[in-house]
């Protein structure tokens, strides 16, 4: 297992965004194809919606061990071994749980040990580089260490659940920042100045990072509600 190289986060955001662009793309190409063909009926047309994307996305990990976006980035998926390819139920349920929760179950491949995403997790798989040869050096990362030796850590459960408290107190209240930040003219009528638009898009930069940093805190047991205890104090 110490063998393993792991990508940084940014090659998969890199995969993740390459196949946000491709999935959506063929699915279009898919609709061209079914209205060519003939092919008008709803259920056939959906049919052909969700067998492009299973396709692409759960029957490639399984199969292949990676999507089109891995496989540019030369990074694949695999079991926690760091060599198998996960099975297609693995594969199937890694998909719906990453595009249900999006980026935000990416910021967890910043802090657990084996760099794994909240799909990872679930799902018992990782992401590792195909090949290090001609790679620099700060594009392999190790396998985490957590220092159990000198803190104790909550369960892992109570970290989810603090964590996941202050990303929603801190989501509601950057909407009433927003919300008092922008004009009435753009909360009542939708007329938004180029100040109200950067406002917002301040904000949204403001909350991407207040959600990323409260969630690495969290799992590393750093909130209030869920932080680790040195040794020496616990009896």
């Amino acid at each position: 297992m110490n063998n393993i190289a792991y990508p940084r986060l940014i090659k998969r955001i890199q995969a993740f965004l390459i196949d946000s662009l491709l999935i959506p793309a063929a699915v279009f190409a898919t609709l061209i194809s079914s209205n060519v063909l003939g092919i008008t009926h709803p259920y056939g047309n959906a049919l052909l919606l969700t067998g492009t994307i299973f396709v692409l996305e759960p029957v490639m990990v399984a199969l292949t061990g990676g999507t089109i976006g891995h496989h540019l980035l030369k990074i694949r998926v695999t079991k926690t071994d760091g060599a198998s390819n996960i099975n297609i139920f693995a594969a199937t349920a890694r998909f719906v749980i990453k595009w249900l929760l999006g980026w935000l179950s990416l910021i967890f491949v910043l802090t657990t040990t084996r760099h794994q995403a909240v799909h990872d997790l679930i799902t018992g798989s990782m992401v590792v580089h195909k090949n290090t040869a001609g790679l620099p050096a700060y594009e392999i990362l190790s396998e985490r260490t957590i220092d159990h030796t000198a803190y104790a850590y909550p369960p892992v459960w109570r970290r989810i659940v603090v964590a996941t408290a202050y990303v929603i107190s801190a989501t509601v209240a950057l909407v009433i920042v927003s919300t008092l930040a922008s004009s009435t003219a753009c909360t009542e009528h939708g007329q938004c100045s180029t100040l109200d638009d950067l406002s917002a898009a301040a904000l949204s930069v403001l909350w991407f990072i207040t959600i990323g940093w409260l969630t690495v805190r969290g799992w590393n047991g750093m909130l209030y509600g869920c932080r680790r205890r040195p040794l020496k104090s616990v009896i």
